[in-house]
């Protein structure tokens, strides 16, 4: 565990796990403009990852990169079978079975493994991640100033503040392990943190609290107390900001809100125990008071259960807790290269966060906040390579 505010740099940069430096390709080159693009837009986004895929499976065929396997294979792998077993048995198993294409997305996880295997790279994506989110934060700031002028452009406010709870991991990790932030980041992460508040999403302001406090756990107090005054701040400056956060407990109640769509999702479950298949969740309009925009449970593990079962539940429970040991484990080892030290830091803590903003949220069934979140999950093996490495 890091125990100051900022740590030197130690460790090689730019070596690979096997010491040697890999040549950049054009699955690389892909990579990265993907990561960049995922605050921008799914469309490009998806289409970068097809072609950073592609172009991977032909550096794999010329030998040129390897696909290794991790220790969260098997939960995947059950995790997927659940999804296919859900559509079988659930209520519309085209529909299910063309919904879990969505989770075709956990490529990035083997792609960021195969390819940041070096700390510049690590470093690299997470910073393509971050130029990406200022960008878009930039813009979202600006349209809550003069929305006439810069109406709303990119994401989605949910979507958008899912993924600026990664952009606030990542950056605070990179600024609080010294010589690991770029020159622009300290301008870039008030724009996060406005664009953030602007989006008035309660459920990402929690997940943020969280990756703070496992941040400043691992680095420093201060942290803490900084994002203490910046939440006063922000509710005594900003009326909306207040409202939200007053009227909380009674969002919580009211017709077709959280209370009565957890209620809900919970019989679908007693009455369809194995699922009811993927992008089905559309049997919650049937329950009085339910809206009928909505079409999911606002909380991951009900939804998944509702979707894939208990089965799909377990499989999703051993995936994300493998996941949380091997972040764990990487965090507590505390890497002697900074950039890793980084990273191990900025993967727990954004991994708390974005379970905990799940809690109230359905951010796993977001396709652009799970190309983050994917991200984080393949720099968290790389992460896990090297401590086991160095030990």
């Amino acid at each position: 565990m890091v125990s100051e505010a900022a740590v030197d740099t130690a460790g090689p940069r730019s070596l690979a796990l096997d010491g040697r430096r890999r040549p950049a390709t054009p699955a690389w080159w892909a990579l990265c403009a993907f990561v960049a693009s995922i605050p921008f837009s799914i469309v490009i986004a998806e289409t970068l990852l097809v072609i950073a895929a592609v172009a991977a499976i032909a550096d794999a065929r010329a030998g040129r990169v390897t696909f290794r396997r991790t220790p969260l294979d098997l939960p995947i792998l059950a995790f997927a079978l659940s999804g296919l077993l859900g559509a079988i048995v659930g209520l519309s198993f085209w529909e299910s079975f063309w919904g879990l294409r969505t989770y075709l997305q956990v490529v990035i996880v083997y792609l960021v493994l195969a390819y940041a295997d070096e700390p510049d790279r690590a470093r690299t994506l997470m910073v393509s991640y971050l130029g990406g989110s200022a960008v878009t934060a930039a813009y979202t700031v600006l349209g809550a100033i003069a929305p006439t002028w810069f109406p709303r452009l990119f994401l989605g406010s949910m979507t958008q503040s899912g993924q600026l709870q990664f952009a606030i991991g990542f950056a605070l990790a990179l600024m609080l392990v010294r010589g690991q932030a770029p020159r622009w980041l300290p301008i870039a992460f008030p724009l996060y943190v406005l664009a953030l508040i602007a989006n008035l999403k309660r459920g990402a302001w929690l997940g943020v609290l969280a990756c703070i406090a496992v941040t400043a756990a691992s680095t420093s107090r201060r942290v803490i107390v900084i994002a203490a005054l910046v939440a006063a701040l922000a509710v005594t400056a900003a009326p909306p900001v207040r409202e939200r956060l007053a009227n909380s407990a009674r969002d919580l109640s009211l017709p077709g809100n959280r209370f009565d769509i957890w209620h809900a999702a919970v019989d679908v479950i007693e009455r369809f125990p194995m699922g009811v298949g993927r992008k089905n969740g559309e049997i919650l309009r049937d329950y009085p008071n339910i809206p009928q925009r909505h079409k999911h449970a606002h909380d991951n593990l009900l939804q998944i259960t509702l979707e894939n079962g208990f089965l799909g539940l377990a499989a999703y429970l051993w995936w994300m807790g493998a996941f949380a040991v091997l972040a764990f484990r990487a965090w507590r080892a505390d890497p002697r290269d900074a950039t890793y030290r980084a990273v191990s830091i900025a993967v727990l803590a954004t991994l708390v966060g974005f379970q905990v903003a799940g809690l109230v949220e359905y951010n796993f069934g977001d396709s652009e906040v799970l190309e983050a979140f994917f991200l984080t999950m393949g720099l968290g093996l790389v992460a896990s390579e090297k401590t086991r490495e160095e030990a």
